[in-house]
C-alpha cells in the first residue's frame, strides 16, 4: 500500500510557481462555494487515501509498534461511513447542472472530450465515469460491510481495503481529475489582502514562489479544517472527521519538510523572514503533537458524545488558530501593522470573544477571592449573581470540554451552606478560574493584546 500523498508528490514547486488567486469579494467566493460537492468529493477521496495510511493515525507510541497486532474495527467502521459519502456526493455530481459556477466538473467533462474526438458526447462520459466511481467505492463499502461481522478486524484486513481503495482510485480518471482540482482549489483560496501587500516585491525572486507556497499549504489545511468546522456547528456525527484530520497531519508533515529542507536553506534569506518561518514551523510542530498525540488519540474508539466532541472542537481550535496565525506571521513581514482580521473573518469574532471571556473570568476570580477572605462580612449573593451572568453568556466562549467542569463548580457554590461548606469550594474554584485565565491569555488572537490587571476594574 502506498505510503505518500500522491498530489503532493505530482505537484512539485518549481520556479513556474504561480500565485494563487484571490476571494477577496463576494462573488468570487460565492463562485467558489457553489462548486462544494465536487470540492468535497475530492477532498473525501484525498482524506481516506490519507486514513489508510497508519502513519497518519493519532496513536501513542507504544500503539504504533502494535499496529500489526491491534483491533482495526473502529477505523474500518469510520471507513465504510466516509467510502459511503463519497458514493453519496460522486452520484449527486451525475444530477448537478454543470453550467453554473461550480464548473470543476464540467473542465473535466470537456477535457474527457476532446480526448473522444465527442463533444456532444462529452455529459455522458462524465456521467459514467461519475457512476462508476459510486459503484466501485460502493463496492469497496459492502467488503467493509462484510468484514465488519467477524469478531475483530486485523491489520491485513484493513490494509488489504486500503490497497483496494487506492487501485480503485488510481484507475479511475475522474477520481484523479476531481482529487487534484480539490487540491488546487483549495490551496488557491487566500485572503486577498496578501494580495495587496504584494509579497514577491518583499521577497527575493528566487524565494518567493516558495513563500508563497508555504502561505499556500496553509490556505489548504484551513479549507480542510472549515469542512471539520462545519460538522461541530451541525452537530454531525464526529468521529468521522478522522480521515479529515489524517489528511491535514500528513499535508502538515509535507509542509514541514518542505520548509526546512528548501526554504530555510535559501541563502538570500532575511534574517527576519528566516526567523518567522522558523518559528512558524517550530509552532504548528507544537500543535500538532498536542492534536494527534494528546487530543485524538482513541477517538475512534470512544463512545461518550460529550468527550468525542470536546476532543475534535479543541483538535479543530488547536490547527485553526495555529494555522491563521501562521498565515498572519507572514502578512506582517510585509505590513507589521497589519490587522489580522482583515484576513480572516472570523478572527475578529474570537478576538471579541476572548477579550469579553478573559476580562470575565478575571472579575469572577476577584469576586471569588474577596468572597473566600471576607466571607463573614459580606453575603455570597453578589457571586451567584455574577455566576449566573456568566453561565448565560460567556461561558459559550469557553472550551466546549471546559463547560462541565465550570458548570459543577457554579452547583457547588450554589448549594454550599455556611462558611464551613463554601469556604474549600470557593478555594478550589479559585484555582480552577486561575487556570482558566491562563489558557484563555495564551490563545493566538490575544498574543497582541496584553491583559493590565493594574489598570482592570471589576465590571
Amino acid at each position: 500500500m502506498k505510503t505518500s500523498l500522491p498530489l503532493v508528490e505530482e505537484v512539485q514547486r518549481d520556479d513556474a510557481y504561480q500565485a494563487p488567486r484571490q476571494y477577496s469579494d463576494r462573488e468570487s467566493r460565492a463562485n467558489y462555494e457553489a462548486s462544494e460537492p465536487c470540492y468535497e468529493l475530492g477532498l473525501w477521496l484525498q482524506a481516506l487515501r490519507s486514513f489508510f495510511n497508519t502513519r497518519n493515525h493519532p496513536l501513542l507510541d507504544s500503539e504504533q509498534s502494535a499496529v500489526l497486532t491491534r483491533d482495526w474495527t473502529d477505523e474500518l467502521v469510520i471507513a465504510r461511513q466516509a467510502t459511503l459519502r463519497i458514493s453519496q456526493l460522486a452520484l449527486r455530481l451525475v444530477h448537478l447542472d454543470y453550467s453554473g459556477p461550480a464548473g470543476v466538473v464540467e473542465e473535466l467533462a470537456q477535457k474527457e472530450s476532446t480526448r473522444s474526438g465527442a463533444v456532444d458526447e462529452g455529459r455522458v462520459d462524465i456521467q459514467e465515469s461519475l457512476v462508476d466511481l459510486a459503484e466501485s467505492v460502493g463496492d469497496i463499502s459492502a467488503i467493509c460491510k462484510s468484514l465488519l461481522e467477524a469478531p475483530r478486524v486485523g491489520f491485513n484486513a484493513w490494509a488489504a481495503v486500503g490497497k483496494i481503495f487506492w487501485r480503485e482510485l488510481d484507475r479511475s480518471e475522474i477520481a484523479r481529475g476531481i482529487e487534484r482540482a480539490a487540491y488546487h482549489n483549495a490551496g488557491s483560496n487566500l485572503p486577498g489582502r496578501l494580495f495587496e501587500l504584494g509579497l514577491s516585491r518583499y521577497l527575493p525572486k528566487e524565494s518567493s514562489g516558495d513563500v508563497f507556497a508555504v502561505v499556500s499549504d496553509m490556505a489548504r489545511m484551513l479549507e480542510r479544517l472549515r469542512l471539520i468546522a462545519g460538522y461541530l456547528q451541525r452537530d454531525q456525527p464526529l468521529k468521522q472527521t478522522l480521515p479529515l484530520f489524517c489528511l491535514v497531519c500528513e499535508e502538515a508533515r509535507v509542509l514541514l519538510e518542505f520548509i526546512s529542507g528548501r526554504v530555510l536553506l535559501f541563502q538570500g534569506l532575511e534574517n527576519t523572514v528566516y526567523d518567522t518561518l522558523d518559528g512558524m514551523s517550530y509552532a504548528i510542530t507544537m500543535e500538532l503533537r498536542k492534536v494527534f498525540a494528546r487530543e485524538l488519540v482513541g477517538l475512534a474508539s470512544l463512545r461518550q458524545s460529550p468527550i468525542i466532541y470536546a476532543r475534535v472542537e479543541n483538535a479543530h481550535g488547536l490547527l485553526r488558530d495555529c494555522l491563521q496565525q501562521s498565515v498572519v506571521s507572514v502578512a506582517q513581514l510585509l505590513d507589521p501593522d497589519l490587522d489580522a482580521a482583515k484576513l480572516f473573518d472570523t478572527f475578529q469574532t474570537r478576538l471579541e470573544q476572548s477579550l469579553i471571556l478573559r476580562k470575565d473570568l478575571w472579575t469572577l476570580l476577584q469576586l471569588i477571592k474577596r468572597a473566600e477572605q471576607e466571607r463573614d462580612r459580606h453575603p455570597i449573593s453578589p457571586l451567584l449573581k455574577r455566576l449566573n451572568t456568566f453561565k448565560d453568556g460567556s461561558l459559550r466562549y469557553l472550551m466546549y470540554k471546559d463547560w462541565e467542569a465550570s458548570e459543577r463548580f457554579m452547583e457547588e457554590v450554589a448549594a454550599a451552606r455556611g462558611a464551613v461548606e463554601v469556604t474549600p469550594v470557593l478555594h478550589r474554584f479559585s484555582a480552577y478560574i486561575e487556570t482558566l485565565l491562563g489558557q484563555v491569555n495564551m490563545r493566538s488572537v490575544l498574543l497582541d493584546h496584553p491583559f493590565d490587571e493594574a489598570t482592570a476594574e471589576i465590571s
